[in-house]
């Protein structure tokens, strides 16, 4: 058996996807747009364990999108989110005691090797970043230019599943 597919969550036999959130994170610094990366710091991930990441992760059952952005961003980084693109534009559609909300994301990734489904969305933060968590060290601000050339000439250096959200806000493609 694949070593990846043991913590693949199985429902009625069926293999599915990991869901997961995602921030990018803007900050204006002296007319300079900067975005908030991190260091991946998971001893358990061995391909990935020291890449550079957005905070994010996994958002729990029955758990609000949004919260789960908040919650995860406070986690990685100990920003608070002041503001979630899309997230006052949000419709609740009730219907039969359940409700479907509509969401408007910057971007939905996929990693078929992960398996993981990522929902990114364009954010801003107030607080100084983490240095140290459970799960990431080394937070700081990168200067988007800066930030630019490095997923540009070096993308290997980054968390799969968060490189084609940087690249398209990037305008990489």
């Amino acid at each position: 058996m694949d070593p990846q597919k043991k913590s693949v969550p199985v429902l009625n036999g069926e293999e599915l996807y990991v869901p997961f959130v995602g921030a990018i994170i803007e900050n204006e610094n002296a007319d300079q747009k900067q975005i908030l990366i991190q260091v991946r710091q998971k001893a358990s991930d061995k391909v990935y364990d020291g890449s550079y990441e957005i905070p994010g992760g996994k958002f729990s059952a029955f758990e609000d999108i949004y919260e789960s952005l908040r919650r995860e961003v406070k986690e990685e980084s100990g920003l608070t989110l002041s503001f979630i693109t899309g997230e006052k534009e949000r419709i609740d559609c009730p219907n039969r005691g359940h409700t479907s909300t509509l969401i408007d994301p910057f971007c939905v990734t996929q990693t078929k090797e992960g398996p993981f489904i990522g929902i990114i969305f364009l954010c801003k933060a107030a607080g100084t970043p983490l240095q140290l968590t459970n799960e990431t060290k080394e937070a700081r601000w990168i200067e988007v230019t800066e930030l630019k050339k490095i997923v540009g000439e070096t993308p290997e250096l980054f968390y799969t599943p968060f490189l084609a959200p940087l690249k398209k806000y990037l305008g990489i493609i």
